[in-house]
């Protein structure tokens, strides 16, 4: 038998291609706690620059993405940078400045703690100045001023508002992906606006293109406008920084946002209840419901805390029947716990003011949404308010919102699918104290097990291993099917948790519908030798009568390559 098995290889072995291919940097966990981008740039201390114009860089997207590490100091210790070859090529050029960066602490259960964080570095081509100067007008202590900023939204969650500012008043004028929809008016301070139209003027802003775009789609478009006194000017910013857009425009537009606060009313921060009384904004109505409810979703604690003290209701409200309202549609259909679920803090005020006592669903998506963010105390505080751990969540419909977009559908059979989703191997163990149903499933006929082996950048080494032990260990099975006759060694692509489950008695020639076995579905290019270690049949044709030398063919070069390699090893062994 073995040998026949040798001779099937070496002939499989020479069918296969030999070219070569850059292998991407592998997104495995890590075993320093991690933070995404979101939670890098909040700690970052200036000047730090994301945004570095180069010469030779040509227009377009040129990234580099960083994995960097940050002592518990805040001081950078190490880094490495992966992207396209355009982009790595100038990365010898950016190591020493990115080595300077600073950054507050980073901190596990209070402590300060050595981080591997995400960041990413645009390299844009050298600035294009203006050539022609236009004088702009006089700018006079008296002078009539109006400055306004436009973002638009984008194929993803960026907030569309628009600000305008004059000696009067800034309104706000939100769309989507903002806590605060709708008009909204504040205050204006009239020394620092003339100081911020001087700004426009020291810049050259009259001198620049009427825009910069970019031959790109689906990017937000930012429209940045001064008038004084009759002249007014207009830039259009389509991602201009890939087509030299000087770097003061990037500049003027985060200045107008700073100098307005838009953020209060984008993101819930400080100082945003307090400017709505100062409008005489109804705190009775479903806008403000709607607002609360965005705000708890951001994680905004101290402004849910003053706007429940602000007289907003707790009890849902109607929406409106007769006419167009401009409020998301997300806030009708996700409750009051569900939108706080990922966040302590802020999940704990309102448990505090008896949010949604009554309302078993909002208390049950709660517990799925916090079981899912790994947040085991947010759990335990959901079921001693009343949350069911063992909750049918197929019942129930779960909304998600992004890019201006609300989208409903059947929430996952159990809590226990979201606690394996988190990778968090304690959260699995606080679900399964109530010994829920280990095979139910989601809409896609996919169970816990499938969910453990559900990859975050915010991994730890080695947790999702422990999440599938734990499943098995309770009695789940590792050879599940969905609805496609996948198992999960068909899709989970990390090589420790592949391991395990084989470990645990996973089949390694189990058949989708397809007739596909892992080794020909599976898209982790190092467990092609894993299997075959574990007895994976080479001979197994699918349904299409393709071997999985065929099969890797239709699966590019990468794949036939890591295939050749295996195989290789194979016979060398």
């Amino acid at each position: 038998m073995l040998g026949s098995h040798l001779i099937r290889t070496v002939v499989i072995l020479a069918c296969l291609s030999t070219s070569v291919v850059l292998k991407a940097s592998d997104n495995k966990p890590s075993s320093k706690p991690s933070f995404d981008y979101d939670v890098a740039r909040s700690h970052e201390i200036k000047p730090h620059r994301d945004m570095i114009p180069l010469s030779g860089v040509h227009p377009g997207f040129n990234q580099l993405r960083l994995v960097i590490t940050v002592s518990p100091a805040g001081d950078v210790i190490g880094a490495e940078a992966s992207g396209n070859e355009d982009a790595v090529k100038f990365w010898p050029l950016l190591q020493d400045e990115v080595r300077q960066w600073k950054f507050i602490p980073f901190e596990q259960n209070g402590n300060p703690v050595t981080a591997e964080i995400e960041e990413y570095l645009d390299l844009v081509p050298p600035e294009r100045l203006p050539k022609t100067h236009v004088d702009p007008p006089v700018l006079r202590p008296d002078s009539k001023i109006s400055v306004s900023l436009r973002r638009s939204g984008c194929f993803g969650t960026c907030p569309s508002y628009i600000v305008t500012i004059n000696r009067d008043r800034i309104l706000f004028e939100g769309d989507f992906s903002v806590v605060a929809a709708g008009k909204h008016i504040a205050p204006v301070d009239a020394i620092g606006f003339q100081k911020l139209a001087k700004r426009f003027v020291a810049a050259d802003f009259y001198s620049m293109a009427p825009e910069y775009r970019a031959s790109v789609t689906d990017n937000p478009t930012y429209i940045l406008s001064i008038d004084i006194d009759g002249y007014p000017k207009q830039v259009e910013d389509y991602v201009g920084s890939w087509e030299g857009m000087p770097a003061v425009i990037t500049e003027l537009e985060n200045e107008v946002d700073a100098f307005a606060k838009t953020n209060r009313w984008i993101e819930g921060s400080d100082g945003l209840v307090k400017t709505l009384q100062a409008e005489r904004f109804n705190f009775q109505s479903l806008e403000a419901q709607t607002l609360l409810k965005q705000a708890a979703n951001r994680g905004q604690s101290e402004t849910v805390r003053e706007l429940v003290a602000a007289g907003v209701p707790l009890d849902p409200l109607p929406a409106p029947q007769a006419k167009k309202s401009n409020l998301p549609a997300r806030s009708a259909t996700v409750g009051l716990l569900t939108s706080a679920s990922h966040d302590l803090k802020t999940l704990q005020a309102l448990l505090d003011v008896g949010a949604s006592r009554n309302d078993q669903n909002d208390k049950d998506l709660a517990l799925a949404g916090a079981a899912g963010s790994g947040s085991v105390e947010a759990a335990r505080a959901l079921v001693t308010y009343g949350a069911n751990p063992n909750a049918d969540l197929s019942k129930l419909t779960v909304t998600e919102s992004g890019g201006g977009m609300t989208i409903e559908g059947q929430g996952a059979g159990s809590v226990l699918i979201y606690a394996a989703g988190s990778g968090n191997p304690d959260m699995v163990k606080e679900i399964l104290r109530y010994h829920p149903n280990l095979e139910a499933r989601d809409h896609d006929g996919k169970t816990a097990m499938f969910a453990a082996g559900d990859y975050r950048n915010s991994d730890i080494d080695g947790a999702r291993v422990e999440c599938v032990r734990l499943l098995a260990q309770a009695g789940a099975n590792v050879n599940a099917r969905d609805k496609d006759g996948n198992a999960p060694l068909h899709e989970i692509f990390l090589t420790d948790v592949e391991e395990e489950l084989l470990k645990l008695g996973a089949d390694v020639n189990a058949r989708n519908k397809d007739g596909d076995t892992p080794i020909f579905t599976n898209v982790d290019n190092d467990s092609i030798s894993l299997f075959i270690e574990h007895g994976a049949d080479l001979a197994i044709r699918n349904n299409k009568g393709q071997t999985v030398v065929g099969s890797a063919g239709e699966s590019g070069p990468s794949r036939e390559e890591a295939l050749r390699k295996a195989l290789q090893k194979m016979v060398q062994h």
